[in-house]
Order: structure tokens, then sequence, then C-alpha cells
């Protein structure tokens, strides 16, 4: 009977240590807009020192310390002080980007399946188009006295580029941009502008815009409502639902004008399945899924967070 108030002195003791950690296991819930689901609207940005695939040197490592991490940054920036050397964008430098991160990211890709982080393997007869990314960083490994081996690897692929048509040469070098599907973290100013509605979700970036047609809860995504193969676009045709928290987005129908993926083959057969979950009040995670049997021998899996910021999104120009 004497050890009784010590006994409830003990539970209470547990019961209080144990509540603080059962409210932080509890996952966030997004506010709700008037229709009842998440709140999604803002400007997001989704800037990010992580490549899009794990560098050779940190195979089988999906991390990066502090310091590597800042290193790969670096080299990145040396290979745009490379180009600009060649280049020069006059007085003006490399200040103009903005490359500030606004989440905490220190993961060696982009990539999350295949599980090494690269790209898998093309189709045999794909061709795969160097992208500016490789070539800044070829040239930023350069710089810092890394093995020229990146450079030769570029060089390769563009000698095995044919030139005899427009088509051979890459988007940035005709001057043509578009909206990447899936979205891609760029070298800088990658932002985007959700404007939700009831039945249509917007997806605005500084170039271009996708209008996401929003199907009912019950109803699969395009389920009785096909793609029309001869509506092609450079974007596809979106359409999304919503599953529970999570923002759902497919998108096919797209031309052959642009690459399925990171340069390679053409987007014609690709499907997208893109994800936006609202973890925080100021984080979106986003993820996306690419299956494109004709271009690449496996899925793609990417994802990467966007921090909400109080901006105004301007037309790229």
């Amino acid at each position: 009977m004497r050890h009784r108030p010590f006994r409830s002195l003990l539970v209470l003791v547990l019961a209080l240590a144990a509540a603080p950690a059962a409210a932080q296991a509890t996952p966030y819930r997004a506010t709700r807009t008037d229709s009842g689901h998440p709140d999604l609207p803002g400007v997001w940005n989704f800037d990010t020192g992580v490549p899009l695939e794990r560098p050779p040197a940190f195979a089988g490592k999906k991390f990066f310390t502090k310091e590597e991490f800042e290193k790969q940054r670096a080299t990145v920036r040396n290979g745009l002080a490379a180009i600009a050397k060649f280049a020069p964008v006059e007085a003006v430098g490399l200040d103009w980007i903005d490359d500030t991160l606004h989440v905490d990211d220190v993961r060696t890709s982009l990539i999350t399946y295949p599980e090494d982080g690269r790209l898998p393997a093309v189709v045999e007869g794909v061709r795969r188009m160097p992208r500016f990314e490789d070539l800044i960083g070829a040239l930023g490994g350069a710089n810092t006295g890394a093995p020229p081996a990146s450079l030769q690897s570029l060089a390769a692929m563009f000698a095995g580029t044919r030139r005899d048509s427009y088509t051979d040469f890459m988007l940035s070098e005709r001057c043509l941009i578009a909206v990447e599907v899936p979205f891609v973290p760029q070298l800088a100013d990658s932002y985007i502008q959700i404007i939700q509605g009831r039945d249509s979700i917007v997806l605005l970036t500084e170039f271009d815009r996708r209008i996401v047609a929003l199907d009912g809860p019950s109803t699969s995504l395009g389920a009785g409502r096909p793609v029309n193969s001869a509506q092609r676009s450079w974007t596809g045709t979106s359409r999304g639902r919503w599953e529970g928290e999570t923002l759902v987005v497919e998108t096919r129908g797209f031309n052959d004008r642009l690459p399925s993926f990171a340069g390679a083959g053409t987007a014609r057969d690709k499907v997208v399945t893109e994800r936006f979950t609202r973890t925080a009040s100021n984080v979106i995670e986003y993820s996306a899924t690419v299956v494109d049997p004709t271009t690449f021998r496996d899925r793609i899996e990417l994802s990467f967070p966007m921090a909400k910021v109080d901006v105004g999104l301007f037309e790229g120009a």
C-alpha cells in the first residue's frame, strides 16, 4: 500500500514522456480547400544541389557528407565559369543565377529507382542527346582537377551524334524551351506556381503551363476517357485525382518532338505519374515515375522536396 503513490507517479511520468513522441508521430494534415481537398496553391521552389544521377565516385552511397555536397555544388559553378570564358555573359557574370537552396537534401541522386541512382539502359538503337547539365558537369570536373573521363565521355556522345537535320541538335542549341514532364530541377530558377480549383489544377512555370483536369474520387485516371492519339503535344495531356493527402497526376499523349527523359529517345510513348504531397506548411514532397518501354529498359523514379516561397512568378525572357 505504501508503494501506490510512487507507482502512480511513475505511470504519470511515463505517460507524459510518451505524449510528445506520439504527437511527433502524427502525420501532417494540410489545410483544406472549400472542396475538402489538401490546399496546395502558392509558388514553390525546387532548386537543389542533388544531381539527377548518382556520380560514379559515390556508387552505393545514398547521401553526401556536408563537405562532399558543397564540393558537388562547386563543380557546377566551375562548369558555368568555364563556359563563361568562351561564351562571356558580359559584366553580369554568374550572379544572375538564383541557386539558393530552400530545403535540406544531401542525397547523391534525385533518381530513387533504379537502386543505383543511375538511368536505366536504353533500348537498342535509341539515341541519347547530351544535355546542358552533362556539359556543365564535365567542364566543372575538369576545372577541379578531376580525371578527364567525363569530358571524354561527353565528346564521345557528341561525336556519335549526326548533324544531318535541325532535329539532331539539342533543344537548347535551337532555343526551344518547354516544361519538362516530369519536373526536374534545373541549374537555377526552378519555380512552379500551383493554382487550384475544384475541377482542375494549373501547374505554371516561367515558360509554360499544364492544365490538369481532375477526375472524380471513384474514377481511375483516364477511365472511359482515353487520350486521343491524334491530339499530342509537347507537355502531353494531364489528368489528376486525389488519393488522401496526395494529388496524383498522370500524363500521356506526348508528341515525338521532345526526348523521353534525360535526352534519350522520344516522348511519344512515355507515361508519367507524378505525386504532390504537402508534408508541412512550407514543403511539398514531389515524386514521379517515368515508364517508356520504347526508350528505357526499366522505369525511372525520382523525388525531391519543394519549398513554399514568398515570390512572384514572371514569364521567362
